[in-house]
């Protein structure tokens, strides 16, 4: 089975990247995984109180519900699967990665550092994934 895979986070880079995936799926006449990763604790809230880790994968799942959701029309007449996925985005793509045609990220997500080219995860993926990598970059 062929098929594209694309990392979303709920960020624009990672809409666009969505859009990007969907649209060369449709020409390539493949299936679409779409990847939303989590972790525990959220990253940043290392040193902040305790969140259960019940509502911190419910929010994930929530994430990745609504992407494909709001993006309906974008994903419309494709064979779209959603995978949740516990652990860093960057090591759930490239593992991904393994069976899949392209993997798609957006070159920006919802790190911290805007000022840079390319985030940690599109850096990670470029570099480690069995597959071409589309990075979707930022509009000017």
């Amino acid at each position: 089975m062929t098929k594209i895979v694309v990392g979303v986070d709920g960020s624009e880079g990672g809409i666009r990247a969505l859009r990007w995936a969907a649209a060369e799926a449709r020409l390539r006449g493949t299936d679409l995984l779409v990847v939303h990763a989590w972790h525990y604790p959220p990253v940043g809230m290392e040193m902040a109180p305790v969140v259960a880790l019940e509502r911190v994968e419910d929010d994930a799942r929530a994430v990745l519900r609504d992407v494909v959701k709001e993006e309906a029309g974008t994903l419309g007449g494709l064979l779209v699967e959603e995978r949740l996925v516990h652990g860093d985005a960057g090591t759930a793509l490239v593992a991904a990665s393994r069976d899949a045609d392209l993997v798609v990220v957006g070159s920006r997500g919802r790190g911290g550092f805007t000022g840079l080219l390319l985030g940690s995860v599109s850096q990670h993926v470029a570099h480690r994934a069995t597959c071409p990598v589309v990075i979707v970059r930022q509009e000017a």
